[in-house]
This record gives structure tokens, sequence and C-alpha cells, in this order.
């Protein structure tokens, strides 16, 4: 049977469509959706390098090829399947820059960008913080004053937590010659003093507390300014009246 030069172009219509459609759907089996949400005050450039193959985000290293230059935070971009490299920066140093990688599956993609601040700006907050934070030592017992000197001030984490040490003015004698740890936390633009003055504060007495400004805390040294013990190691032997025992 003939077909007729209708029949011809009706059937190549359909063979055609039916060659868009699996084209169509083999590209977006490749692809897949990608959003990248940040704060916009923290990170002023964000950008998506191609990564060395891998499935492990652990282990993906950036390439020279740019898959996105300019990542708008929240905006879903459609991207081909594999492995990404992501780097957010802050002009001005005041947020640490951020390296991941991403890998980019069957499944959509939503990143949520964390921040840390770099030391150096901590330190800026900390000279900027000093008074306020005395000042809610001292209000919160009326013997501070008189008893200890406030000292080791250091602001942490998002500028919300701080540290310092009360040294006893006193003799090293007197049975109260102890230095106390202070942490405290800042709510409604106000610090306050966010568990009980100790020599050392476990996570049990001040469980709101994130665990590194605990440990910040009890590794101050009055004396030095530096973390205590700091040249010991657990794998180190140490010496004991002479040489270490090889």
């Amino acid at each position: 049977m003939e077909l007729s030069r209708k029949q011809l172009v009706t059937l190549a219509v359909i063979c055609g469509g039916f060659i868009i459609l699996l084209i169509i759907l083999a590209i977006l089996n490749a692809h897949q959706h990608i959003t990248v949400s940040y704060d916009t005050s923290k990170y002023t450039s964000v950008t998506l390098y191609k990564g060395t193959d891998s499935k492990d985000e652990k282990t993906i290293a950036p390439t020279r090829t740019v898959a996105q230059q300019s990542v708008e935070s929240g905006k879903d971009y459609f991207l081909p399947k594999g492995s990404y490299y992501l780097i957010a920066k802050s002009d001005n140093n005041t947020v640490s820059t951020r390296r991941q990688g991403v890998v980019l599956d069957s499944e959509k993609k939503s990143i949520s960008l964390p921040y840390d601040y770099t030391q150096a700006y901590l330190k800026q907050l900390t000279n900027k913080e000093q008074s306020a934070i005395d000042q809610a030592i001292t209000q919160s017992n009326s013997t501070i004053s008189s008893l200890y000197t406030i000292k080791s001030h250091a602001v942490l984490e998002k500028g919300n937590w701080a540290v310092a040490a009360l040294a006893f003015k006193g003799n090293s004698t007197d049975l109260n010659r102890d230095t106390l740890k202070v942490v405290l936390q800042k709510q409604d633009t106000k610090w306050r003093i966010a568990c009980s003055l100790k020599i050392s504060i476990s996570k049990y007495e001040c469980n709101n507390a994130p665990q590194s400004v605990l440990d910040a805390a009890n590794m101050i040294d009055i004396t030095t300014q530096q973390p205590l013990m700091p040249n010991y190691t657990i794998d180190q032997p140490r010496q004991r009246g002479g040489s270490a025992d090889v």
C-alpha cells in the first residue's frame, strides 16, 4: 500500500516529534536543579566551578572551569549533573572564605551556606565590646570589682558569645585566689552572663553554650594570655627530671 504525500508528512512530523521528545528527556535526565542560599551581607562573591570527578563531596577539588560566575542567593540553576566546587568570599575580610564540594545527581540540591567570622574581625569585635562585657560582669555581682580583675576578653562564634576571666587581686596564699571563667551571651543587644562563674565550666553546667565557647573559656591562661600547656601533646613523651625514654 502506497502512502499519500499527506500521510508521509504526518508520519515524518510524528517521528520528528518523538525524536525531539527523546532529546528533551535526555537533556532533562542529564541536568539537575541547584539552589544556593546565603547571607548577602556576609558573602559578596559566590562562584561555582566544575570539580574533579568524585562521588564524595569531601574529596572534590576545583578546576579552572567556571560553571556559574555569580551565584545569586536563592536562585534556581539548571546544570549538568556531575561534581562542582563552590567558593564563597567576603570582600571586607569579615567572613572566612568558604569552600565546599558539591555533587549534583538524581535529586535537586539545596545548599545553605553558613559563615564564620575571621579571627581578625572577632578581635575587632572584642575591642569594641570589651567595656560592655566588663559592665555586664560587674553588674552581676557588686563584689567582683573589688575582688577580681577582668582579663582575657574574647568575642566568639557569630559575635553573640564571649568569654573572659576573673583574676583574683589578692596574694597567692589567699583561699580565694582561683581564677574564675566567665561565659556571656549577647541577647537583645545586651551581654548577659550565661552560666555560673567557675574555675572550669562544663557542658552539663552550661548546656546552652556551644562547646567551642566553653573550651575557649576553660583554656584561658591569665599569666601568658595563651592556652594552658601550649606545647603539650598526647603522643609526645614529656621529660621528668631528665631525658625522656627513647
